[in-house]
């Protein structure tokens, strides 16, 4: 065989077996193509996109077009298909969300869809809440409310248990500008921003209750306790509530020490603010 033959037997060779390769990427691909379609129809897959809906744009977005109703369409599965509210933790019995109707305005002007009903004033969801808290020995005053974000969602679809400890910490600031009121003016904004003697988070502790849902509006209330002067530090206690479904979703206790800002070391609790403390542990249920 001639150097000019073989090297073409060669060439043809290869041009096959790159082909061949071609081939099987190909096909590997349109499998995992494939099962991923499958995953976006399968009303049980976190991947799935129910038809007419879509995601918020960016993490900061928190409107959403997603309509329940559009659920329907998939009562007629079988077995575990059709998705279930209790499968993601949520009760049954919650309250359905109410939509409103398309607006037949010819301007074309859009009409918002009632999907926080447990924000209206009728619902007596608040009214609930606050009860519960009375009832426990929590403040009804300063309570930190909170709307849950579609960003607060992990792939569970539950809010992410990192989220708790920020809402926990953005509650207890604003219980302080609660008590504003009663100390010497700017007494509290000083504290609260790290100037002179303030206060920081020693040790925290959750217990979570329930899981959390987009949409929601959490409830974030306080208990001051174990006031103690010689170690320069109080506890703290919250109750995480969930308005849309009425519960408590979590419980949190942690320490709260002292702290000399201006220095960076530990502070001292003085007799004014001591005083503060009680009296706000003296209102309780009432």
């Amino acid at each position: 065989m001639s150097s000019t033959r073989f090297i073409r037997s060669i060439g043809k060779a290869s041009k096959s077996r790159s082909l061949h390769t071609t081939t099987v990427k190909m096909d590997e691909e349109s499998v995992h193509l494939k099962d991923l379609y499958a995953k976006f129809q399968d009303p049980t897959s976190h991947y799935h996109i129910p038809p007419g809906t879509n995601g918020p744009e960016h993490e900061e977005d928190h409107s959403t077009n997603y309509d329940p109703r559009l659920l329907s369409r998939f009562k007629g599965g079988r077995g575990n298909n059709k998705p279930s509210s209790a499968r993601l933790g949520v009760p049954e019995t919650r309250p359905s969300i109410q939509w409103s109707s398309p607006s037949s305005s010819s301007s074309g002007s859009r009409s918002m869809p009632n999907d926080r009903p447990w924000l209206g004033k009728r619902s007596g969801n608040k009214k609930k809440a606050l009860e519960y808290f009375e009832e426990q020995g929590y403040d009804t005053i300063g309570i930190l409310t909170w709307p849950v974000a579609w960003g607060d969602c992990d792939t569970y679809r539950h809010v992410n248990n990192v989220r708790f400890l920020e809402w926990i910490q953005s509650a207890r600031i604003r219980y302080a500008e609660s008590w504003a009121s009663e100390m010497p003016e700017g007494y509290i904004a000083k504290m609260t921003a790290g100037k002179g003697t303030g206060f920081i988070l020693k040790d925290v502790s959750i217990k979570y209750v329930a899981p959390v849902n987009y949409p929601d509006t959490v409830m974030v209330t306080n208990q001051i306790h174990s006031i103690n002067p010689e170690r320069a530090s109080y506890g703290h206690k919250h109750l995480v509530w969930s308005l849309r479904d009425e519960r408590v979703a979590a419980v949190c206790d942690s320490t709260i020490v002292m702290y000399d800002y201006d220095n960076l070391k530990k502070g001292t609790m003085s007799e004014e603010f001591r005083e503060l403390l009680e009296r706000v542990v003296n209102s309780y249920g009432k």
